[in-house]
């Protein structure tokens, strides 16, 4: 399909032009795009360059690809990882536990992919769900009530004059995806109850650049996100974060969970707002000197990669890699690796299956496809699952290794 592409040139949260760039990766196909062999000759790629806004530290990257185009056929469904589905369940028993929600009450899920956070919620909830993309039919085929449309003031109206007030509302891995991000801000102001609770969690541009969590960035994530600007942002519509909580484990890494409320909600801050705009302030979040080196240190580790690789296979090893997310087709093209290093990629979701990744064009094959191959060494591109495949894969049990990119390089076990 052909895509649409517009450049950059002001702060997408305050309108800043005090803009640097400070990393370009390329030109790369967006990051979901797995194609059919045949059709190769029809991909398309767009520059990936992060820029830094000076005024209110928000990165972001210089050229939009249409959310339209990349959302239209998704290939990226959330409940096909086991990790991911744990991780989401942990957080609706914990925002049930310290919020107490009364039975019936309404909680929304912006982003709702496949169903996999309403799936999460006891009986007695009414969940609703935003999905734009393809993936919203499966969660339909689940019975969940769906808008198959993207999230803003409008929608929020609508769904207020539908559903009511929400409680509980979610937005996971999503908030960085958005262009048109001030009417989306509005939408919660709006759908949000007198006491109801907002959180988002997104990958912390402050991981992204200490521990080179560089694959988070591709054309789907228009933003990497610090608690500051997210503050800033929606005190524009009267809302506030009042609690903070660091996560090891989110559906593209470590991440952020920021709780957010109107003004005047009864909500009281812990002081984990507080000690992350603290933390970023120190660190330098608006100072572009923080950045430099970031690039280089990528590229660093490219090459660390590549000569283990190349290692591996002139003693012979049969190396493939292992899941398909789309931040390791960021770490795929960004290093230039291939089907002349890794033989396939291993995937359960059946809509890569049988397709090839975008740029690498590295054949995406089934589990067992790939189990039944015996590979000695697999590249983990889910590295931030690192732990959970390491303890519960079956290519571990049946003799095979690990080899984790990021954010150390490292074989395992």
């Amino acid at each position: 399909m052909a895509y649409h592409c517009e450049v950059r040139t002001t702060c997408r949260f305050c309108g800043s032009k005090d803009l640097q760039q400070y990393i370009d990766l390329g030109d790369q196909p967006p990051s979901n795009s797995f194609i059919k062999a045949a059709v190769i000759a029809q991909e398309e790629d767009f520059p990936l360059r992060v820029n830094l806004c000076r005024a209110c530290g928000l990165s972001q990257l210089t050229h939009t690809v249409s959310a339209r185009d990349i959302f239209d056929e998704y290939a990226y469904l959330s409940s096909t990882s086991r990790a991911l589905v744990q991780h989401y369940q942990e957080l609706v028993d914990g925002l049930i536990k310290q919020h107490a929600p009364a039975p019936g009450s309404l909680v929304v899920d912006i982003g709702a992919n496949d169903g996999i956070m309403l799936d999460r919620y006891p009986a007695g909830f009414r969940p609703v769900g935003v999905e734009p993309s393809s993936a919203g039919a499966a969660a339909e085929k689940k019975g969940h009530v769906i808008l198959r449309t993207f999230f803003d003031e409008p929608v929020a109206e609508q769904l207020v004059a539908k559903h009511g007030k929400a409680k509980l509302a979610t937005i996971t891995n999503v908030f960085a995806h958005i262009d048109e991000i001030h009417t989306v801000v509005r939408g919660f102001a709006k759908l949000m109850d007198t006491d109801g609770v907002l959180v988002i969690e997104f990958p912390y541009v402050i991981d992204t650049i200490d521990q080179l969590f560089f694959d988070t960035i591709y054309h789907e994530h228009l933003c990497y996100l610090a608690v500051s600007p997210i503050a800033r942002l929606f005190a524009t519509v009267g809302m506030r974060p009042f609690h903070a909580k660091r996560v090891a484990v989110g559906a593209s890494g470590p991440a952020v969970q920021l709780s957010l409320c109107l003004n005047d909600a009864p909500h009281k801050s812990d002081g984990s707002v507080e000690a992350l705009l603290k933390l970023e302030q120190d660190w330098g979040l608006t100072d572009s000197a923080r950045y430099e080196g970031f690039s280089k240190r990528v590229q660093d580790r490219g090459a660390e990669i590549r000569a283990l690789l190349d290692k591996l296979k002139a003693e012979g090893k049969t190396i493939a890699a292992f899941a398909a997310p789309a931040k390791g087709n960021t770490l795929l093209n960004a290093y230039g690796l291939s089907t002349d290093r890794l033989d396939a990629i291993s995937e359960n979701n059946a809509e890569k299956v049988g397709k090839v990744a975008p740029g690498s064009h590295i054949p995406v094959i089934t589990d067992e496809d790939f189990l039944a191959r015996k590979y000695d060494y697999a590249l983990l591109l889910a590295w931030n699952y690192a732990d959970f495949f390491v303890k519960n894969a079956a290519f571990v049990k049946q003799g095979g290794k690990f080899i984790i990119p990021l954010p150390n390089l490292v074989i395992a076990p």
